[in-house]
């Protein structure tokens, strides 16, 4: 198997990003646009672009082959809280370690600017069990729900990655 290397994403990513999200399987067309609007502050690219502030934005590569993205960035008005809104890998090559390889890039980056936790809001519906799953794996804990948060049936879950 070859190398995964992370980096910082450029515009060049623009289009691989956009495409993890819509193969994801479980977001939205409404969620992609707004994964690919939050990726464009960081990259320089579309109307967004420098409007909202830094979001840095990390790609995992094979063999120069963009396999995944997360955006992420200090919680403002925060002491060491850093926030995760996006996070996909391809769907041909999941359960490879991408995802924690990912986590793990953003816990060193978060921690060298003095951060102390990572957190996240998902959705509970059971078509994010495996997403939900795969926090609880790296170390994430629940700390809470509200339910009907998203829409009726559709409750927010709020994780915690602490160092």
């Amino acid at each position: 198997m070859t190398t995964l290397t992370m980096r910082l994403a450029t515009v060049h990513d623009r289009a691989a990003i956009a495409r993890l999200l819509s193969d994801a399987g479980n977001f939205s067309e409404e969620e992609c646009a707004v994964g690919l609007e939050i990726a464009d502050v960081f990259v320089g690219d579309g109307p967004t672009a420098g409007v909202h502030g830094d979001y840095p934005t990390i790609v995992a590569a094979r063999e120069g082959a963009v396999v995944g993205y997360a955006t992420f960035g200090h919680t403002p008005m925060t002491e060491g809280t850093w926030h995760l809104y996006f996070i996909a890998t391809d769907v041909t090559i999941r359960r490879a370690g991408i995802g924690r390889a990912l986590c793990e890039a953003m816990r060193e980056i978060a921690e060298n600017q003095g951060g102390k936790r990572l957190v996240l809001e998902t959705s509970g519906r059971e078509l994010y069990g495996g997403t939900r799953a795969f926090y609880d794996g790296i170390g994430f804990q629940e700390e809470g729900r509200i339910a009907d948060y998203y829409a009726p049936g559709d409750p927010v879950v709020y994780y915690v990655w602490r160092w």
